[in-house]
């Protein structure tokens, strides 16, 4: 895997190339860097100017996409002519996306892990109204342990319904009627109106569907260097900033 700027002409000339782009990217830990707690992170005002002028080009179709709800990230980003997609690309703010029977295992699990965390120090559960997280940053490894065997328990006879996702510090339970960021992406290129060129930045395990779905894109892994499906690398959020950036100043 190599890093996108010591890329950039390979790159440049594919995206000179595009009619359309669709530029798909990953928020905390992407666009902002992670904190402690999600309602601690925001966008700097340097990238929030570079999408802004990226979301009004149109060669582009920009969309954030986002283990969120919808509402939020809109909130945290403020930018017009972006697609929002909150809940790993499943929450388009269109209303209720769950069965009532995923609406009542979860309601169910999310009772029964508020007693058995409740004496797990560094661990809290997140309640994102279709998806349950539980983060567990700052907890001892002995806790994380003991909170992933909790896990694995409460959610066994009900496995055939909801799913763990692993994320960073976090695990999420997910009802298995929403797919993953994989299917989102690619229900999204399927709705563009022609061909486009696909590029995904993303951070987190979350977002290794949509490396993969996008094999022919452009794939954006941001961190430190581990094993990924994604074609190229950034350091960091600063370093998506800057090619955010150059995108702006030559492309859009």
């Amino acid at each position: 895997m190599h890093h996108l700027f010591e890329c950039w002409d390979q790159i440049a000339e594919r995206l000179n190339g595009a009619g359309k782009i669709a530029l798909f990217l990953d928020f905390d830990g992407t666009l902002a860097h992670i904190r402690q707690r999600p309602d601690e992170v925001s966008l700097d005002t340097a990238t929030r100017r570079a999408l802004s002028v990226i979301a009004r080009s149109s060669r582009f179709r920009v969309s954030v996409i986002s283990g969120r709800k919808q509402a939020d990230i809109r909130e945290r980003i403020h930018v017009p002519g972006i697609r929002y997609l909150g809940l790993h690309g499943w929450d388009r703010g269109s209303g209720d996306l769950l069965s009532e029977n995923s609406r009542s295992l979860l309601l169910c699990i999310k009772s029964m892990l508020g007693g058995a965390l409740v004496n797990n120090p560094g661990v809290w559960v997140e309640d994102k109204d279709q998806i349950i997280a539980v983060h567990y940053g700052n907890a001892p490894d002995a806790v994380r342990r003991n909170t992933r065997e909790l896990l694995r328990a409460a959610l066994e006879r009900f496995d055939e319904y909801l799913r763990i996702a692993a994320g960073k510090n976090v695990w999420e339970i997910v009802p298995r009627e929403l797919e993953d960021k994989g299917a989102a992406v690619r229900r999204e290129l399927a709705a563009t109106c022609c061909h486009a060129t696909p590029v995904y930045a993303g951070d987190d395990l979350s977002d290794e569907p949509a490396f993969a779905a996008l094999r022919h894109g452009i794939t954006i892994y941001v961190g430190r260097l581990r094993p990924t499906k994604a074609r190229f690398r950034l350091a960091d959020a600063d370093e998506v900033r800057r090619f955010l950036e150059r995108v702006r100043w030559e492309f859009a």
